[in-house]
């Protein structure tokens, strides 16, 4: 019954000369026959050119990777779908001139995009206090999503000595870091935006390839901090222009480091949205914008160090950049009238996909 249904589905919806197959690094997409393969990190095209098509794609996951779901987006085929996605012309397409001339069309252009999830990264996460209460909730957050595999180190340090480069000097937490990486198994090593220079990720990228040259990078985009001295339009500004600039070095760095693994995780902008919904009287989860008793967004000091709620929506956002995790079905309760997930979702959804992880 469903392969007949696929057969249905695609007599009335395949209308495309071209099928674009986007595979992520984490896996490829093979057809049983075996006359198409597109491997991991590859974008490949296939010409649909007549009413003899007739191919069941095959998501392959890369090691330490299993297939998810086909995503669904306008003009994809097999959207969320969880079995091999059959696509034919050759039924409902003889002698139908309406579907034969959209073959023939070689504007029309759909997709066919696999969705793989990690089973689990040995990661590593650097930084200052913007980032360590943000790090010490990934192992609750990934072993209740069910990342079984994820294995969880930081080394954080306050302030400035918590950029990569201060990191690096550090007489105690340099070695700390470095012993971490000698393993040679380090899926994921994460450092601070804030602040941080294109050396000090360069010195510790170079010592982290060195050791496994499979490592992938993230860059970790808190907020601003005195987020007291903004308002909200200045502070929304100022944050898009701060991420305009990490985008910037991680365009570097790819093109310093080609085929390594490196992206941005901009779990800043939660601050943003939540200072926006406490300007429109819709956040009655606070008391206002800082606070001494963890009732605001910000704790009550000169940087604006993160109260609870913006944490525990960090913490989300970190879950789905990292682990892919649909938010809207986590079976996890923040415990607050607003809706941490669906605003954790939107938030790391809304960031531009060319900065997102390639594995996903």
């Amino acid at each position: 019954m469903f392969r007949s249904l696929l057969l249905i589905v695609a007599a009335t919806a395949l209308a495309a000369c071209k099928i674009e197959i986007q595979a992520p690094t984490s896996g490829g997409v093979a057809t049983l026959s075996g006359n198409i393969n597109c491997a991991a990190g590859q974008v490949c095209t296939v010409d649909v050119v007549d009413i003899f098509f007739d191919e069941t794609f095959v998501a392959q996951p890369a090691a330490g990777f299993t297939f998810k779901n086909w995503k669904r987006k306008v003009g994809s085929f097999c959207g969320d779908a969880l079995v091999p996605c059959h696509l034919t012309t050759t039924v409902g397409f003889a002698g139908n001139a309406a579907l034969t001339a959209i073959l023939d069309d070689p504007l029309q252009v759909f997709f066919l995009d696999p969705t793989f999830q990690s089973s689990g990264f040995k990661a590593l996460f650097t930084g200052n206090s913007f980032v360590a209460p943000f790090a010490s909730g990934m192992p609750s957050h990934a072993a209740q999503a069910g990342i079984a595999g994820h294995d969880h180190n930081a080394v954080t340090s306050g302030g400035l000595t918590g950029a990569p480069q201060a990191l690096w000097d550090n007489s105690t937490k340099g070695p700390q870091i470095r012993a971490i990486l000698d393993d040679g198994d380090v899926d994921l090593f994460a450092m601070t935006a804030l602040p941080a220079t294109l050396d000090g990720y360069r010195v510790w990228i170079d010592y982290a390839l060195a050791r496994n040259p499979n490592t992938r990078f993230a860059i970790l985009a808190p907020w601003l901090p005195t987020p007291a001295t903004m308002t909200t339009a200045v502070y929304e500004a100022e944050t898009d222009n701060f991420l305009a600039v990490v985008h910037a070095s991680v365009d570097t760095l790819r093109a310093e480091y080609p085929g390594v693994e490196i992206f941005c995780l901009p779990y800043g902008h939660a601050a943003v949205e939540l200072r926006k919904l406490l300007d429109a009287g819709n956040l009655p989860d606070v008391e206002g914008l800082t606070s001494g008793t963890g009732d605001g967004i910000f704790k009550n000091d000169t940087l604006g160090h993160a109260d609870p709620i913006l944490r525990d929506l960090g913490r989300l956002i970190w879950l789905r950049a990292i682990y892919d995790i649909d938010l809207t079905t986590y079976a996890h309760d923040p415990g607050y009238i607003t809706d941490l997930k669906a605003l954790a979702q939107t938030v790391a959804d809304a960031h531009d996909e060319a900065y997102i992880a390639p594995y996903r």
